[in-house]
């Protein structure tokens, strides 16, 4: 059977018979209703309780009377009524036992409805102040290296893909401008750090073989007073190298650094790496990932089964991905997502495919509880905008030649 509503007649006899003082057990065959429901909705509209004094002994009907006032425990109706508390609860269960709408819960009685669900306080001290006291490069779950100067706001970025003849230096420069000016002191880079060389770019790349593109990134990267780059290397591109000839370009770069008066890039690994961020009672980890695959019919599609791929006890508590050149902020299974957009202009691949390119970087905020978990994340998207497609001039043998490339793909 389903509820039985109320209607405005039936509350309106009711009102009226409470006012006169008509005991519940008399409205029951008046209203047609059970003595817990009239006793209920009694309650729900503040009216007089009333019922048969012959019910109640004198304990119970004093008990009514006080607890109907204000809460009271059951050592002080004990003292009251110079009784046991014991005697205090058989009174109220029998009371309770017969309709009468009176609890007792954590030994305090009380006259009315109320929800069993706790009053919930949350300490919002922990939302401020934050900052992550260690941070370590993690391989294999096992703490590899610490990584100085992480703090609460760092730079995010990914696919700047030196070399290219839609490289973006100029967009590249201004974020790190950016980052200066904001007192940023750690910038996240998501891979494809430069374009590589493959069949597929051979006539799209500024430079020509291995050792002058990585010499072409180590003299034109930008690099400014306090600031360190901590970069991935990404399966594609640079990542071509690796697969053809196992090389790993982000080692070579950190070494070869020193040459050109540099100090300020850390390789944290091939496609992606691991980063715990340690407070005082605990930690958080933030994942840095070069995806795969092609750019999905919705931006946000490929990080969303990338992180519901993650097993149990692996999901990380910030993903940061490189590789679509798409920027967007999105927190699947609770994870805060960022794609890192790019600072490479729209190619022609990119052109023939109907994929935009997203230029610009972030800065992200954190707090960081003293428990270890993210309880603020604070991402701020810097754009810039596109310049005139193929200002870079190539010629039409080298536009077939491309488009036959595409094609094969």
């Amino acid at each position: 059977m389903g509820v039985k509503f109320w209607t405005s007649k039936e509350l309106e006899t009711l009102k009226r018979l409470s006012s006169q003082g008509i005991p519940i057990k008399e409205m029951t065959s008046l209203l047609n209703r059970s003595y817990n429901a009239i006793a209920k909705r009694i309650s729900l509209l503040g009216l007089n309780f009333v019922d048969t004094p012959t019910d109640l002994n004198e304990l119970e009907e004093a008990l009514l009377k006080v607890a109907k006032q204000k809460k009271r425990s059951l050592i002080n109706l004990a003292n009251t009524f110079n009784v046991g508390p014991n005697t205090i609860k058989k009174a109220v269960t029998s009371l309770h036992e017969r309709g009468y709408v009176i609890n007792i819960k954590d030994d305090t009685v009380s006259v009315g409805y109320h929800s069993d669900n706790p009053v919930i306080k949350i300490d919002t001290r922990k939302f401020f102040g934050g900052k992550p006291e260690k941070a370590y490069l993690l391989r294999d779950g096992k703490r590899i290296k610490t990584i100085e100067g992480f703090n609460y706001k760092f730079g995010a970025i990914a696919d700047t893909h030196l070399g290219s003849k839609y490289e973006r230096l100029d967009v590249l420069n201004a974020l790190y401008d950016i980052f200066e000016k904001e007192g940023v002191k750690i910038v996240l880079h998501g891979g494809n750090y430069v374009d590589g060389e493959f069949r597929f770019n051979k006539f799209e790349t500024k430079t020509h073989g291995f050792d002058e593109m990585i010499d072409y990134f180590l003299k034109n990267y930008p690099k400014r007073k306090g600031i360190k780059t901590l970069f991935i290397s990404g399966d594609d591109h640079e990542g071509w190298w690796t697969q053809q000839t196992g090389i790993d370009p982000g080692r070579v770069i950190e070494e070869r650094q020193k040459e050109y008066g540099r100090d300020d890039l850390v390789y944290l690994g091939y496609q992606e790496a691991n980063i715990e961020l340690k407070s005082s009672k605990g930690k958080a980890l933030l994942k840095i990932l070069h995806g795969g695959m092609g750019t999905s019919y919705a931006d946000s599609y490929r990080t969303q089964k990338m992180v519901e791929s993650f097993s149990e006890g692996e999901k990380p508590h910030i993903l940061l991905v490189g590789h679509y050149h798409k920027a967007i902020y999105h927190t699947p299974r609770g994870v805060h997502t960022l794609l890192l957009g790019t600072t490479q202009g729209q190619t022609r691949f990119m052109r023939k495919k109907e994929l935009k390119a997203y230029l610009g970087g972030w800065i992200v905020e954190i707090n960081q509880s003293p428990t270890g978990e993210i309880n603020r994340f604070k991402p701020e998207w810097i754009p810039f905008w596109g310049k005139k497609f193929y200002q870079e001039h190539i010629t039409s043998h080298e536009v077939k030649e491309l488009d036959d490339l595409i094609n094969e793909t």
